[in-house]
C-alpha cells in the first residue's frame, strides 16, 4: 500500500501539484473508494426467496459469501435459484457463480461467467448516498427513488430503495442504510403469458448491520 500511495503522489507532483495538495488528494481519493468495514473473510448473507405463480409457490434459498480476501481484492461466491419457462411451464433452477471484486469500488474484476466482468456487485452499494444518488449495481445505473423501513433479521431497518423497470419484468431492491448491504429483493416477470413474482428476504447473516 505503501508503494500505491508513492506512485500516485509521485505522479500528482510531477503533472504540477503540490505535495501537500498532493498527499491531500490521495487521502480524499481513500475516502471516497474504500470497502466496507463489515467486509471481512467470511461474511455472508442468506436470503429466503420465495416464488409464487399462477396457483403455485415454492420456497428455496440464495447466499453469497466472501471466500478470499487478498491485497484489494475479495472472492465472493454466489449460489441462488432463477426461473425458465418453457412451453408454459415453470421450473425453479440453482445456479453459482464465483466472482473475484474490487473491495472498493465493488466493480467484478472477474468472474465464473465472463458477461458479468466489469459489473458492479448487486450485494451491497456506499453508504454515503442518499435520495437522488446514483447507484451502479449489476442491472444497471439507477438512482435512489425513495426510503422504507422493512422489517427483516427481526429488526426494523432504514432501508434506500432502488427501483427498475423493464418491458417483461420490474424489480425493487431495499439496501440497509447502516451497512449498504442488500436485505430485500422484489422481482415481477411476464414469461409466456405467466406472471411470477419472486420476494427474496435476507434471513441469516454473521455481518454487523450497525
Amino acid at each position: 500500500m505503501k508503494r500505491k500511495t508513492l506512485v500516485l503522489i509521485v505522479v500528482l507532483v510531477i503533472i504540477g501539484v503540490s505535495l501537500p495538495f498532493a498527499a491531500y488528494l490521495y487521502t480524499r481519493f481513500q475516502e471516497v473508494a474504500k470497502p466496507p468495514s463489515w467486509l471481512r473473510l467470511g461474511a455472508y448473507m442468506t436470503y429466503e426467496q420465495f416464488f409464487v405463480w399462477a396457483g403455485h409457490n415454492e420456497t428455496e434459498y440464495m447466499t453469497w459469501n466472501i471466500t478470499t480476501l487478498r491485497d484489494d481484492r475479495a472472492d465472493l461466491h454466489l449460489t441462488s435459484h432463477g426461473v425458465n419457462v418453457t412451453d408454459g411451464h415453470v421450473e425453479i433452477t440453482l445456479g453459482e457463480a464465483n466472482w473475484t471484486l474490487n473491495e472498493a469500488t465493488r466493480e467484478i474484476v472477474d468472474s465464473s461467467d465472463a458477461n458479468y466482468i466489469g459489473k458492479k456487485c448487486p450485494f451491497w452499494i456506499e453508504t454515503d448516498v442518499t435520495m437522488g444518488s446514483v447507484v451502479d449495481i449489476l442491472y444497471g445505473v439507477n438512482v435512489i427513488s425513495k426510503s422504507e423501513q422493512i422489517y427483516v433479521l427481526g429488526q426494523q431497518r432504514d432501508c434506500w430503495v432502488v427501483e427498475y423497470d423493464w418491458p417483461t419484468a420490474s424489480m425493487k431492491r431495499w439496501y440497509d442504510k447502516s451497512s449498504g448491504t442488500l436485505l430485500k429483493v422484489l422481482v415481477v416477470l411476464d414469461r409466456q403469458g405467466i406472471r411470477i413474482e419472486t420476494t427474496e428476504t435476507a434471513v441469516l447473516t454473521n455481518i454487523d448491520l450497525g
